[in-house]
Order: structure tokens, then sequence, then C-alpha cells
């Protein structure tokens, strides 16, 4: 239960956070299949620092290493949906 319950939260997540319904259904079930393999890695998707919708920023984005300024352009849709390893990774809160 507690899977559904977590794949549920990260569909209305991603959703809310401007990936179309498809796209965040494949995306929400790969990390299913990612935490029953015990991988740390995480996607910018699930960080509490990821700002904007569709067009993302990183409001940690100096610890995180993802820009060299804030004004930067953004950050790119391959990498807010790439699994990786993040100094700046914070949880957000469901």
């Amino acid at each position: 239960m507690a899977e559904i319950d977590t794949f549920t939260a990260r569909l209305a997540r991603f959703t809310d956070k401007g990936l179309p319904l498809d796209d965040a259904e494949a995306l929400a079930d790969t990390l299913v299949k990612r935490d029953r393999d015990d991988d740390h890695r995480r996607l910018c998707l699930e960080c509490a620092h990821l700002q904007g919708v569709g067009r993302w920023s990183c409001g940690n984005w100096k610890q995180a290493a993802v820009c060299t300024r804030p004004a930067d352009t953004g950050l790119a849709h391959v990498l807010v949906v790439t699994p990786q390893h993040c100094p700046g990774f914070k949880g957000h809160k469901r």
C-alpha cells in the first residue's frame, strides 16, 4: 500500500511541476523500480529546492553545483528527470 501512495504522490508532484501525465506516470513507475533496487540516486523533481513549473531552476544551485550563478537560464529537462547523486538534494514534504 505504501508503494501505491508513494507512486500517487510522485505523480501529483511531477504533473504539478509541469510534466505531461504520460511522462509523469512513466517516471513514477521507473522510481518504483529504483526504490525496490535500493538505488540512492534522486531526481531534481523529488527535491525541495526545485523551483518553477516546466522551466525549472535550483534554489540550492551553489551546493548542487548545477550552474555558475542563479541568473542562468535554468535546468535542462534531461537533468531534472535523470537520477543522480546531488550534494544539495533535500526531499520535499508530501
